[in-house]
C-alpha cells in the first residue's frame, strides 16, 4: 500500500495498514526551503518553485503528502486586494479589507484566471505529474467565512454576525460561489484532496450556534458539488462545532490540540477522518523524543491521519519533523 492508496482509503473510511502522516495545512520550513533551493516569497510566484517547496518535506523527510499553496492571500489578491508578500520567514498577508458592503463582492466566471490562481493551478498540475501516482497532492482554499473576514474586515464580519445577518448571508453567498469555483479548478488541475482553511470560524471566535446558523450551510454547499474529497481545518477549540461538522460532506476534519479528542471520536469516528493534532509549539521547541511521544499519543487517541495541529512554524527543526513522521511509519520507506 503506497502513500496515495493509504491516504485515499483513510478519507473514504476504508481499512488501512496504519495511519498516514501528512501535511494538509502548511508543511514548509526555512531549513527545507534552503535545502531544495528556493525561498519565500519566490515560492509563492513561480509554479516550479511552489512544487519544490511543497514537496520538500516529502523528499527530505518522508512526509506522505505534497501540499500547495502556503499562504491565504491567493483569493483576495485575485479580487484586487493589496497584498504584502512577506519576507523569507513570513507569509503574505492582505493589507486591508477590499470592500465595505456585501454588494461589492461579485462572483465571476473568469475568477480562476485572475491573480496568482493560475500559478497555483499550474503547480498542482506539475505536482500531480511528478508525484500523483504514489503520493497524495493536497491543495487548499480559504473558506468562505474566513475569506469574508479578509475582504470586509474581521470586525465588520463579527458585527454582521451579531446584528446584520442578511448582510452576512449575502457576503457569504458570494464568497462561497468563488470558493466553490476555485475548489473545482483545483480538482480539475489534479488535486487528490482540497483542504478548506477556516481559521475565522474557530470556536474561539464564534459559538457553535453561530457556526451552525451562519457558516455550516455554506460549507454544506461546498461539499455537495466539490468533485473530490474535501477536508477542513479550523483553528483553536472546535469541540462545540463537532456535532455540526458531522452533518457536512467534509471527508476529513483537521484540528489542533485544543479540541477534545474524545468528543471528536464520539461525533466523527468512523464517519469522517480525524486528522491531527501534534502541537505546533512542540514541533518548534520540543525535543525529538517529546515530538514522537506526542505524535504516538495522537495515534493512540484515535486519529486516522497524523498531522500537525496547524501550520508548521517556519523554524521547526528537521529532526522534529522526522520524529513526527517516525511515530507513524516506524522509519520505514513507504512512498517509493
Amino acid at each position: 500500500m503506497n502513500c496515495l492508496d493509504r491516504f485515499l482509503r483513510v478519507v473514504r473510511q476504508q481499512p488501512v495498514d496504519r495511519a498516514p502522516v501528512i501535511g494538509v495545512t502548511n508543511a514548509v520550513t526555512l531549513d527545507l526551503l534552503r535545502e531544495v533551493g528556493t525561498r519565500w516569497p519566490d515560492a509563492h510566484h513561480e509554479p516550479a518553485h511552489m512544487v519544490r517547496a511543497g514537496a520538500a518535506a516529502h523528499e527530505l523527510c518522508g512526509l506522505e503528502s505534497v501540499k500547495v499553496p502556503f499562504d491565504m492571500t491567493v483569493e483576495t489578491g485575485a479580487l484586487g486586494a493589496d497584498i504584502d508578500y512577506g519576507t523569507e520567514n513570513t507569509l503574505p498577508r492582505t493589507r486591508a479589507p477590499l470592500f465595505e458592503a456585501a454588494a461589492g463582492l461579485r462572483a465571476a466566471d473568469d475568477y480562476p484566471t485572475r491573480g496568482r490562481i493560475p500559478i497555483v493551478l499550474e503547480a498542482i498540475r506539475i505536482a500531480r505529474r511528478r508525484y500523483g501516482e504514489r503520493v497524495p497532492v493536497v491543495s487548499s482554499v480559504v473558506g468562505p467565512f474566513t475569506l469574508c473576514g479578509f475582504l470586509f474586515g474581521q470586525e465588520t464580519l463579527l458585527v454582521w454576525l451579531m446584528s446584520e445577518p442578511e448582510e452576512l448571508r449575502a457576503a457569504m453567498a458570494a464568497a462561497a460561489r468563488l470558493v466553490a469555483r476555485y475548489v473545482q479548478a483545483q480538482f480539475e488541475a489534479g488535486s487528490h484532496a482540497v483542504q478548506v482553511a477556516e481559521p475565522v470560524a474557530s470556536g474561539d471566535l464564534i459559538s457553535p450556534r453561530q457556526y451552525a446558523e451562519h457558516v455550516a450551510p455554506f460549507h454544506r454547499e461546498l461539499g455537495r458539488g466539490a468533485g473530490g474529497p474535501l477536508l477542513i481545518h479550523i483553528c483553536g477549540n472546535i469541540t462545540g462545532h463537532l456535532p455540526h461538522l458531522a452533518g457536512l460532506d467534509f471527508r476529513g476534519i483537521s484540528f489542533d490540540v485544543l479540541t477534545d479528542i474524545r468528543a471528536a471520536r464520539s461525533h466523527l469516528k468512523g464517519q469522517r477522518a480525524l486528522i491531527g493534532y501534534v502541537p505546533t509549539a512542540l514541533l518548534r521547541d520540543g525535543s525529538p523524543d517529546e515530538v514522537r511521544r506526542a505524535a504516538t499519543q495522537c495515534l493512540v487517541e484515535g486519529v486516522d491521519a497524523l498531522n500537525a495541529g496547524c501550520a508548521w512554524p517556519p523554524e521547526t527543526p528537521r529532526e522534529n519533523i522526522r520524529a513526527l513522521i517516525a511515530a507513524a511509519t516506524g522509519g520505514a520507506e513507504v512512498c517509493s
